[in-house]
């Protein structure tokens, strides 16, 4: 029996009104994938935009070793500085501070130490008025730029070594140092020294640093040696607890040099030492109670730079010679 007109034209209507819905339905979901996937790349570049600018941007906080410090320097003649950059994990709240007379030159000292436990390092920042500030250096150190001028960074070791930095800031000079390398390079102490202020005025500190790059100091232009009546080149040279004088001189090729020796004060390694001339060779200079003076003559045959220095290379010195 064949289905009557009405019941087939009902059949091929509902097929196709279940073929709209079922394509109404893909569609809507299909606008809904599509809202939900923009929505959640929206999502996840506002998060990474927050991400990369929290990073970014210097973290401040409160300095909490403020009101420590300032309990502590009311017997002082100067105020304590802080660093507004400290090495992330290093324990502010837990500084440790030392008031004493341990200066280089016995001068009250302050001595701050933040220590990493996690890491078994720390981070020492000391500082005094300098009784004799060219008389107390940092021995084997270099010249280098500064927020505060010129200051002197020395390295020692690997990464376990030591670095410090000295700069001079005012009247008062500051020690920055650590014995891990490794956690703490030279230029996170270079970072510390630059952004160095007093405690009653700098109350904020940061972990975050912008990269940072050390540069050296020019030398200065060395003592000229001048002809003596005798047509001699002589030169005083003086060892001091601060180093030689003049720490680079200059004297003329084929013409005869005349060195008097001298000590001032207690120098103890500065006072015997090597003075190079070329050709593998070298002229000891040495001074003793007994003997204040010590006179050496040679005549320099080569162009260039010869170094001078102690027996441990404690205190150095450069002899140039030109045609």
């Amino acid at each position: 029996m064949q289905p009557s007109v009405t019941e087939s034209n009902y059949k091929k209507s509902e097929k196709r009104h279940k073929t709209r819905n079922s394509r109404q339905k893909q569609s809507f979901w299909r606008r809904r994938k599509w809202w939900l996937m923009t929505g959640g790349l929206l999502a996840a570049v506002i998060i990474a935009t927050n991400l990369f600018l929290l990073n970014s941007r210097p973290v401040y906080s409160e300095a909490p070793e403020a009101q420590k410090v300032l309990a502590v320097q009311e017997g002082l003649n100067f105020g304590i500085l802080i660093p507004t950059f400290m090495p992330k994990g290093f324990d502010r709240e837990s500084v440790d501070i030392q008031v004493n007379e341990s200066g280089p030159s016995g001068e009250k000292m302050a001595a701050l130490t933040y220590r990493n436990l996690g890491k078994k390092a720390a981070v020492f920042i000391k500082q005094w008025v300098p009784g004799n500030p060219e008389l107390e250096i940092l021995n084997k150190s270099i010249p280098i730029e500064t927020a505060w001028g010129k200051g002197w960074l020395m390295t020692q070791g690997g990464e376990s070594g030591i670095g410090t930095l000295w700069v001079d800031i005012g009247q008062l000079r500051v020690s920055v140092s650590s014995t891990n390398r490794k956690l703490v390079p030279a230029e996170y102490l270079l970072q510390m020294a630059n952004t160095l202020g007093l405690a009653s005025e700098q109350q904020v500190y940061t972990f975050k640093t912008e990269p940072i790059v050390i540069r050296g100091v020019a030398p200065p232009p060395p003592f000229e040696v001048e002809l003596n009546e005798q047509g001699i080149q002589e030169l005083n040279l003086t060892i001091t607890p601060g180093g030689y004088t003049p720490v680079r001189f200059l004297v003329k090729k084929d013409i005869p040099v005349k060195i008097n020796f001298r000590a001032i004060g207690e120098v103890g390694c500065g006072n015997t030492g090597a003075l190079t001339i070329g050709g593998g060779q070298s002229v000891g200079i040495s001074v003793y109670k007994d003997k204040p003076l010590d006179i050496v003559e040679f005549t320099p045959k080569e162009v260039g730079e010869f170094p001078f220095y102690c027996t441990t290379n404690c205190y150095r010195g450069v002899m140039i010679v030109e045609e």
